[in-house]
């Protein structure tokens, strides 16, 4: 599946590219991002970067869908939803300097809409450590349920730490979509 480039109100979500890289480093190197995600190392290097930019939709084919969201001045997060014939799974970061300004939601909620308008997919999970109150707050305004319990190694932590999966349902989203 091809990665769109997208517009929102304040945002272009576009495929991630190589130029990119330094910025993801600066950003996911910062311990108060990558302490929350469940697949991502620290300190985050140049490598793991290239890795990553690597693998995602923009160079393969069979990549992880993953956009970078930028707000004008170049990259400022990312969100992805898993890799293709798997089950479509929320994932997202967005660096420090940026945290509070809705950029989140509004990137989650543009690409959600258009994952649901072009796949044949029913469904999108995602997790959340419970004390990252921010993410819970992103899912739950995007429409996601809690779905139980589901603990999450925190390789940055070097632990497991309580978490909760979440589910968003396409007749979910489209009926607050409606209704909005």
């Amino acid at each position: 599946m091809t990665m769109p480039s997208l517009r929102s109100g304040r945002l272009w979500l576009r495929p991630v590219t190589s130029a990119d890289m330094g910025r993801i480093v600066s950003l996911v190197g910062n311990f108060q991002v990558v302490r929350n995600l469940g697949r991502v190392p620290h300190p985050y290097t140049m490598a793991d970067a290239k890795w990553w930019v690597n693998q995602t939709a923009a160079f393969q084919e069979d990549g992880e869908r993953a956009v970078a969201i930028d707000d004008g001045t170049g990259m400022i997060g990312a969100v992805s939803l898993g890799s293709p014939g798997e089950q479509a799974s929320l994932g997202y970061w967005l660096g420090e300097p940026y945290w509070g300004s809705g950029y989140m939601s509004e990137a989650v909620g543009t690409l959600v809409d258009w994952f649901f308008k072009t796949s044949g997919e029913t469904e999108i999970l995602s997790s959340a450590l419970d004390e990252n109150t921010g993410s819970i707050k992103v899912l739950t305004k995007t429409g996601f349920k809690a779905a139980g319990p589901k603990p999450l190694f925190i390789p940055s932590r070097a632990k497991t730490l309580p978490a909760t999966a979440f589910r968003l349902q396409r007749s979910d989203f489209e009926r607050r979509k409606t209704a909005a």
